[in-house]
């Protein structure tokens, strides 16, 4: 028999109910995560029940099984001492007039009225689980203390839209930058561009041109005229109109953020050039600081002429470095970021938690550093699904059957056994079992006749299975699909 590790999947088998009640609290309260599948256990917890066929395979894959009673008594050694029940309960978001918590860091909201504040519509499907609020927790701790905050983690781990949701409930304004391997450091600071100069608002230029033309000024050659404004001028002979061309100087996303006090996110960050991202540094020390040496050397920070906007934020996301195409950064550039959080991958407990909250609106509840958190319920986004019968054990399949395709495809570092051929892995996130929830909602309204398994087999079609080239892809996920109960739908 074996102990279960910290952080480990664990099975459930033979307990009463109230031993799994009591048994799921316990794993919450101590950082494991709960699974209904074997082939995702790590662990096998065994009751008083019959569940000898359920020791047979977990023996047969060498999967460890530990007692139920020595189960408890070696959670209980190892962690709080209070029982779940016992544990202060406590809102896990709580929004006022001048400031908003998440969990246990609170923060003055900016009330912005700028279209760059997120609107409400994008943040429709949140679930606030565990891994979400703490992430959303790793952002608020930055903004509160004025460090600069990475989120590293793997695809729709809820890294950028955790950022962003904070910034609406805190009306804080928020520029996004996508990067990638063509992106230069002008994106970030700003670049010369073409533009117009007239009469009214380039005077000095229009004297310094009809210099020129008169035979007069400096040995500058006219193609070449730089205005007191700082912009490149070009003068071209017989121009008689009110407008000159002129070249002017426009800066980028964090300038622009450093005078308004916005938030930048930059999104992808590894993507891009190390020497690239690594003209950020300046912005990243505390204080922040910029020259734009690449204009007309205007100086951001203290001693400077320009002062950094109290609101101003630099933040960022980025996948592990073994994805394809991601660079290595420098330890000096990663080691400005003072805050370094690793968002979480969603597992089976977050996906049913996920596709409850839009059929019924319930929000889940977690334990985190010994309190019990909660969030009232929403209003759901599919309600008309809640009436179809045996619709929780359905939702529950379509969780097991998410978590066993996106490890077939090779997703949390797993070999991968879908697409093995393939130069471009299967990548299944949130977002398809957004897109298959949203097919069945549909379905339902054209269609309430038709039977709702039949439904849910056809948008699970269309939503995965139509996404597999091979032949022999499709058989191995229509396995997968029968081994959680939904290939006969």
């Amino acid at each position: 028999m074996t102990t279960p590790t910290k952080g480990k999947k664990i099975a459930l088998r033979g307990l009463t109910p109230e031993q799994e009640t009591e048994a799921r609290a316990c794993l919450a309260l101590h950082g494991f995560e709960v699974t209904a599948s074997l082939a995702c256990a790590d662990t096998l917890v065994v009751g008083s029940g019959d569940s000898s066929q359920a020791i047979e395979l977990a023996r047969k894959s060498k999967l460890p099984v530990t007692p139920y009673g020595e189960f408890v008594a070696s959670i209980e050694c190892s962690g709080p001492t209070a029982l779940p029940g016992e544990l202060p309960r406590r809102t896990a978001v709580e929004v006022k007039a001048d400031s908003v918590r998440i969990l246990d860091q609170e923060l003055p909201r900016a009330n912005s009225t700028s279209p760059l504040v997120p609107p409400a519509e994008a943040f429709f499907h949140l679930c606030l689980d565990a891994g979400f609020m703490q992430t959303a927790r790793a952002v608020a701790m930055g903004v509160r203390n004025r460090f600069p905050v990475m989120l590293e983690g793997e695809t729709c781990a809820s890294k950028t839209i955790s950022i962003r949701w904070l910034a609406r409930l805190l009306g804080q304004p928020v520029i996004r930058l996508n990067l990638n391997g063509q992106s230069d450091a002008s994106e970030l600071v700003g670049r010369y561009v073409p533009g117009v100069a007239t009469r009214e608002n380039e005077a000095g230029l229009l004297a310094e041109v009809g210099d020129r033309r008169n035979g007069k000024g400096s040995a500058r050659t006219p193609a070449n005229l730089m205005t007191s404004a700082g912009r490149w001028s070009k003068w071209e002979p017989g121009i008689t109109s009110q407008t000159e061309a002129s070249w002017h100087f426009r800066e980028g996303c964090v300038p622009e953020a450093m005078r308004r006090g916005h938030w930048v996110i930059c999104d992808e960050l590894n993507l891009a050039e190390p020497q690239v991202v690594e003209r950020l540094n300046p912005a990243l020390e505390h204080p922040a600081t910029l020259v734009l040496s690449e204009g007309d050397g205007t100086t951001f920070g203290p001693g400077g002429t320009v002062p950094v906007a109290r609101g101003f934020h630099l933040l960022a996301t980025m996948n592990p470095a073994e994805y394809a195409g991601r660079s290595v950064l420098s330890p000096a550039f990663r080691d400005r970021w003072s805050v370094w959080h690793q968002a979480e991958a969603p597992g089976e407990v977050e996906y049913t938690a996920m596709l409850h909250c839009l059929v019924f609106g319930e929000q889940p509840e977690f334990a985190f550093r010994g309190v019990r958190y909660y969030s009232p319920a929403t209003k759901p986004v599919h309600p008309e699904l809640g009436a179809i019968e045996g619709i929780r054990e359905m939702l529950r399949r379509l969780a097991l059957f998410h978590c066993s395709v996106c490890r077939a495809a090779g997703m949390g570092g797993t070999a991968p056994s879908l697409g093995r051929g393939r130069r471009e892995r299967y990548v299944f996130t949130r977002r398809t079992l957004l897109i298959c929830l949203e097919l069945l909602a549909r379905a339902r309204k054209e269609n309430p006749e038709v039977p709702a398994g039949a439904q849910l087999r056809q948008a699970i079609e269309d939503a995965y299975l139509a996404r597999l080239r091979d032949r022999a892809d499709r058989k191995a996920a229509e396995t997968l699909l029968r081994a959680e109960g939904l290939g006969d739908l």
